[in-house]
C-alpha cells in the first residue's frame, strides 16, 4: 500500500512539471527550452556574490536560485538566424552563415534568456562579467552574447561577450560591466549544433569585491 502511494505521489510530481524535460543525473536536473529564464542571475547577499539562473511563472520550479549544475538550456535546431552582411556583423560569423539563437525578444515557443542584477546592491556594482571559456562537442563551435537595436530601417548589433577568436572579435569581458539593479535580455547565439560548456565568472567591482568563481553552464543546441 505504501509503495503504491509513494509511486502515485512521484507520478503526480512529474506530471506537474511544465516546460522541462527530466534527465538522469543530479536530483531535479532538467532541460529548459521554453519560458522566461534569466540565465545569468547575479545575487549579492551578506558578503557573497552568486551566479545562478532565475525562473519566472510558467517554468518549474519558480526560483531565484536555479543552479546551472546539472541543468541544460536548449536551443532547438530550427531556431536559426542568418548572419547579415556588413562589417558590424562580421564578429557573429561569415555573412550568410547560420547561427542558432535564443532570442532577446519574447517568443512564447522559445526560451527567453535574460541577465539580472536586481539583487546586487548599488554599492557593489558595476559587476564585471567574464566569459572564461566556451567549448563545444563536436569542437569548433562559437558562443556569442549580443543585443540588437533598430536604427531607422537598420538593425545594429552590440556584442557583449564573444568566443570568436578572429581578429578584433574575441570579447572575454562584458564592456563596462553590468550596472547593479538591472534586468535585460540578450541574444545567446551558437555557431553549430552540439553541446556547449560555457564558463562565466562575475566580480563586484566596488564594495567587497566579491567574486563568484567559475560557474559552468551547459547549452544543448539541436
Amino acid at each position: 500500500m505504501l509503495s503504491r502511494m509513494l509511486a502515485a505521489a512521484a507520478a503526480a510530481t512529474l506530471g506537474a512539471v511544465a516546460s522541462v524535460t527530466m534527465l538522469s543525473g543530479p536530483a531535479l536536473a532538467a532541460t529548459y527550452s521554453t519560458g522566461h529564464i534569466d540565465i545569468l542571475d547575479l545575487d549579492y547577499e551578506g558578503t557573497a556574490l552568486s551566479l545562478n539562473a532565475k525562473t519566472y511563472a510558467g517554468v518549474t520550479p519558480v526560483t531565484d536560485d536555479l543552479s546551472p549544475s546539472g541543468n541544460v538550456f536548449r536551443v532547438l535546431s530550427s531556431w536559426t538566424t542568418t548572419v547579415p552582411s556588413g562589417s558590424s556583423w562580421s564578429c557573429l560569423g561569415p555573412a550568410g552563415s547560420t547561427m542558432y539563437v535564443l532570442p532577446q525578444d519574447y517568443d512564447a515557443a522559445k526560451l527567453y534568456p535574460g541577465w539580472n542584477t536586481e539583487d546586487v546592491a548599488s554599492a557593489q556594482g558595476p559587476v564585471k562579467l567574464e566569459l572564461v571559456s566556451a567549448t563545444s562537442n563536436p569542437p569548433g563551435g562559437r558562443f556569442t552574447l549580443y543585443t540588437t537595436v533598430k536604427s531607422g530601417l537598420v538593425v545594429v548589433p552590440t556584442f557583449r561577450l564573444n568566443s570568436n577568436t578572429a581578429a578584433g572579435c574575441n570579447l572575454p569581458v562584458w564592456p563596462g560591466g553590468i550596472s547593479a539593479g538591472g534586468h535585460g535580455h540578450s541574444n545567446f547565439a551558437f555557431s553549430q549544433l552540439g553541446t556547449y560548456t560555457v564558463t562565466f565568472k562575475a566580480t563586484a567591482q566596488n564594495g567587497s569585491g566579491a567574486t563568484t568563481g567559475n560557474v559552468v553552464y551547459t547549452f544543448q543546441v539541436g
